[in-house]
């Protein structure tokens, strides 16, 4: 495996500059997308910026600008303490972009009396960094498939140097190194598109399907009319300049399938102040390109070639581009190459990741011979509505915090005093209704997600007003804006495969909400009551009813409560115990729904195997019903197993599940969602 920084281990660091105020650039500093520091400002007199021709000297000052004012020097100071590896993430604001002129990627972090030597930011693994360039616009996802297609394209028109003065490119040394940059990369196919370059023949080419285009050649910048060109071919050889808004269009027309646009071109990522997407790099985000590789001004030939092949080298290895820029950076510092912090990473992606590492995306099913047959199986399965989804805390995404998470905090808050080295939720909560309250933890949780769910969501989606409660929340802000960039989000994939019932162990109204959002579909919600203090609220189960769910009126069924009523949450150890015990009692759990659990494929989604929830559930219910042979069943087995012990794991794993009739596969939720996916809209075709 290659030697890489897992995205767990990188926090997210969102430096926010916005339009210019009488007291300077306003400077918003944010960690892990919920600790807002205070804000502070940048003086306006860092424009105009003189270089020195030092890099660490113009590093250095323009870090000591940006953190003038304390409260700035202060949130870096205790975001960097906090969180040493950070993903750093520029965010300058369109009515500010005239800060896009300043090299940002020179910023360095401490000094020879500090930490024994400046660091470059954007040039170490711990900080990848890149100017971020939100967009809504949705985008294909991760990808999940191999191999990845790249595209390579060297314009080298035959009038260069007679009619702009440029020199030629070497057609046999350029693709010479870009051949040796991927030739140790498997699952990737490369394409040289023959001359002509012209604009036609690359729009016929990208309809191929392409991940990565790599441009190499010649551009301009109008500073007056703010217009950046690429120099293309016409139909003779000859130069042809093409504007910024042509390239873009076309792509935009396409539908843009591209991951990567990378331009290794003279000034292909100039920059003007009249707008944040003005400049080539930042138009091509604006139609949907997750990341864009550019120059930020004039750059050698030889900088653009190490730089690329060294970039390459570790996208290829472990898929996270801003880290991959970072170490080519790296590189550059290394070989004294001056013009270092030109090459520019601009992303629209929060996460960097535009593929998984591993050579197999897709993760594997253990313990069979042929792992196809079974998805065929399960895909089968699903078209006949024999499948039940089971969806746990571990696929809740990024709008939510995990369990573990929030029992972290809690355990620091309410002085926890067991030294449990990864705090579980039952178990914190359990001291807190124990010491505090009984149903203290269970309203507190509930207040809990709706305030991070808040917190993480983006300005434009943000409500003034406040909800009660969490489903509330969710439904104002709108479900397809929740997910519009994010095809594999794990409600929105189950939500398509149009089943009569979803069992969910999650108080959220996520699955009820994606199946909303589907034209033709009315989801209905229904709680477990599972103790005496729910016998109360209604059920379309009583009384003898016939009712069943159907694909046009799914029933979402919550086994572990919803956050309409906190008696209902199973949060403590002391719920899990009496849970157990509570559904042997007739009726706690409908017949209806225990006869799904006896005849369905049942599909576990996000679950890690010492989760209270999967447990109980294994325990409790799949356990105490007669399973019919026929239909198999899925786990989902998450990520937090070092390699050292995933050999041991894996044993461990199918001996247990083989016992229970089901088959686990080894990877994560994104992984299997993303499989899944694919697997079902090939039926659809």
């Amino acid at each position: 495996m290659a030697d890489h920084l897992p995205l767990n281990d990188l926090a997210d660091l969102e430096v926010r500059i916005l339009q210019r105020q009488d007291a300077g650039y306003p400077v918003e500093i944010t960690l892990a997308g919920q600790q807002e520091f205070p804000r502070g400002y940048l003086a306006a007199d860092i424009l105009p910026w003189a270089p020195s021709g030092d890099l660490v000297a113009d590093g250095q000052q323009l870090l000591d600008k940006l953190l003038a004012d304390a409260a700035l020097s202060s949130a870096w100071a205790e975001a960097r303490g906090q969180a040493p590896k950070r993903r750093i993430r520029l965010r300058l604001d369109a009515t500010a972009a005239e800060l896009h002129t300043l090299p940002w990627e020179l910023l360095l972090e401490g000094s020879a009396a500090q930490l024994g030597a400046p660091i470059m930011l954007s040039a170490q693994t711990d900080t990848p960094f890149s100017r971020y360039l939100p967009v809504a616009l949705p985008w294909s996802g991760a990808v999940d498939k191999r191999p990845i297609r790249v595209l390579v394209v060297i314009s080298n028109p035959d009038d260069l140097e007679s009619k702009y003065h440029l020199p030629p490119a070497d057609m046999t040394q350029e693709t010479k190194s870009l051949e040796d940059a991927f030739a140790a990369a498997k699952d990737l196919k490369i394409d040289f598109l023959a001359a002509l370059v012209t604009l036609e023949r690359l729009a016929d080419k990208l309809r191929e399907g392409y991940h990565i285009l790599h441009f190499l050649g010649h551009g301009s910048f109008n500073a007056k009319r703010a217009q950046a060109a690429l120099y293309l071919q016409d139909a003779d050889g000859h130069a042809q300049p093409v504007l910024d808004e042509e390239l873009v269009s076309m792509l935009a027309r396409q539908g843009v399938q591209l991951r990567l646009v990378f331009l290794a071109a003279c000034q292909s990522a100039a920059r003007s102040s009249a707008d944040a997407f003005l400049g080539l790099g930042p138009k091509l985000v604006s139609v949907g390109v997750p990341a864009v590789v550019a120059m930020q001004d004039f750059v050698t030939v030889e900088t653009a070639r190490k730089f690329g092949a060294v970039f390459y080298k570790r996208l290829l290895e472990h898929g996270q581009v801003d880290v991959a820029v970072n170490e080519a950076r790296s590189a550059l510092l290394t070989a004294g190459r001056p013009d270092a912090a030109v090459p520019v990473l601009f992303m629209r992606l929060k996460s960097g990741q535009l593929w998984s590492a591993e050579a197999d995306a897709r993760g594997t099913v253990l313990g069979v011979s042929n792992p196809r047959a079974v998805w065929t199986d399960l895909i089968e399965t699903i078209k006949k509505g024999k499948c039940t989804p089971i969806v746990g805390p571990r696929a809740q995404g990024r709008w939510l915090p995990t369990p573990e998470e929030v029992a972290q905090r809690w355990a620091e808050t309410y002085g926890y005093p067991f030294a449990d080295q990864e705090k579980s939720m039952a178990r914190v909560a359990q001291y807190m209704a124990t010491t505090l309250k009984e149903y203290r933890p269970h309203r507190e949780w509930l207040d809990t997600l709706a305030a991070q769910f808040t917190t993480r969501l983006p300005d434009e989606l943000r409500p003034l007003e406040e909800y009660e409660t969490l489903t509330e929340l969710v439904h104002k802000v709108g479900w397809s804006g929740l997910v519009a960039d994010d095809p594999n989000e794990p409600h929105r994939v189950l939500a398509s495969l149009n089943l009569p019932l979803y069992l969910t162990t999650n108080c959220d109204s996520f699955m009820a909400e994606a199946l909303a959002a589907r034209p033709g579909i009315t989801p209905a919600r229904e709680v477990c009551r599972w103790n005496k203090d729910l016998d109360g609220l209604p059920s379309r189960f009583e009384g003898g009813s016939s009712y069943k769910p159907a694909r046009e009126a799914p029933l979402v069924y919550h086994l572990f409560g919803s956050d309409a009523e906190p008696r209902s949450l199973v949060l403590t150890e002391d719920n899990y115990l009496d849970y157990l015990i509570k559904i042997a009692e007739k009726g706690r759990i409908p017949d209806y729904i225990r006869g799904v659990l006896a005849s369905t494929s049942l599909m576990f989604i996000g679950y890690s195997l010492n989760d209270w929830e999967f447990r109980v559930l294994m325990r409790g219910l799949v356990a105490t019903v007669n399973r019919r042979l026929d239909f198999q069943d899925v786990a989902v087995q998450l990520e937090g197993v070092g390699e050292a012990d995933a050999a041991a794991v894996q044993d461990f794993l199918r001996k247990y599940f083989e016992r229970a009739n089901i088959n686990v596969f080894w990877g994560s939720t994104a992984q299997f969602i993303a499989e899944l996916r694919e697997q079902w809209e090939v039926t659809r075709r």
